[in-house]
């Protein structure tokens, strides 16, 4: 029996780079799966590829950032499937600017896309997998950038929320059946040869480099994973897969050392003189001091 044989899953912004490699490994795995993308073409020909490969999918192109649209594609996959048990919120938009650059046209629309387009998906899939009783898992897609980068201000604001819904929502499903977790990936797509020079840019910020930059088929397994029975005890987590490492990301935490004390503004000074300064945190996305 495949991996997935049995499971029906959602995936939006699948057709093409991230999305679609998700979705063909997914379907591979014996998985039903609905493919969603504002390009209705580009929806079509991925359960095309999917279908010709003796695979099970069906296309229902839409805007994410559009609330209903969510239920919709859960109805969907409950009708061609008869069931629902997994829901992939895959769908994004990348806008870089620079602070000085950053246009709310761009950020607003990085807003509803990015993470109204993910909240409005895992509500719908919590909702469904809560009637039908059996469990499930919804698959939220973060980014390293939610730690910071260069000119990646706005989109990595998104992906930071995105995380916390995870981390929120997560919470509140413990004991339910329902898991819910997100994923740091990381490929080479149309999006990011755009902005090479960017990307540039942004290294020369950073304590992680990468040589080259992984297909986005590479990406694919975690997905199919946290999809599958075996990830039945993983809830909440962040997991980022990055070419060869694998690794979870810290969730946002209280760091160390933790000074007590009455604060007045000269012992506020001092401290931070004598003990905060040398403790600040590192900008961007870093390892933690801890071996592998």
């Amino acid at each position: 029996m495949s991996d997935l044989a049995g499971k029906a899953v959602v995936i939006t912004g699948a057709g093409g780079g991230l999305g679609a490699a998700y979705a063909k490994l997914i379907a591979a795995l014996g998985a039903a799966v609905v493919v969603n993308d504002i390009d209705a073409n580009a929806a079509r020909a991925t359960v095309a590829e999917i279908t010709a490969a003796g695979g099970r999918a069906i296309a229902e192109p839409g805007d994410v950032s559009e609330w209903a649209l969510a239920e919709t594609l859960v109805k969907s996959c409950t009708s061609a499937f008869g069931t629902l048990t997994g829901f992939v919120n895959n769908a994004g938009i990348f806008r870089p600017a620079l602070l000085d650059e950053v246009t709310e046209s761009d950020l607003k629309r990085m807003i509803e896309v990015n993470l109204v387009g993910a909240a409005a998906g895992a509500q719908a899939a919590v909702r469904q997998l809560r009637a039908i009783g059996r469990g499930g898992s919804v698959v939220n897609v973060a980014s390293g950038s939610q730690a910071g980068d260069i000119a990646l201000g706005g989109y990595g604001a998104t992906k930071a929320a995105v995380a916390s819904l995870t981390y929120s929502w997560a919470m509140e499903l413990r004991g339910s059946g329902i898991r819910m977790n997100a994923v740091s990936p990381l490929a080479e797509t149309a999006m990011a040869a755009q902005n090479a020079h960017l990307m540039a840019l942004q290294a020369q910020h950073r304590d992680v480099h990468y040589a080259a930059l992984p297909p986005a088929e590479v990406n694919a397994p975690v997905i199919a994973f946290l999809l599958s029975d075996a990830a039945a005890n993983i809830n909440g987590q962040l997991v980022r897969i990055a070419g060869r490492q694998l690794s979870y990301v810290t969730h946002p935490m209280i760091a160390a050392p933790v000074l007590e004390d009455e604060w007045t503004f000269d012992k506020v000074a001092a401290a931070f003189a004598d003990t905060l300064d040398s403790h600040q945190q590192k900008l961007g996305l870093a390892f933690a001091d801890r071996k592998s």
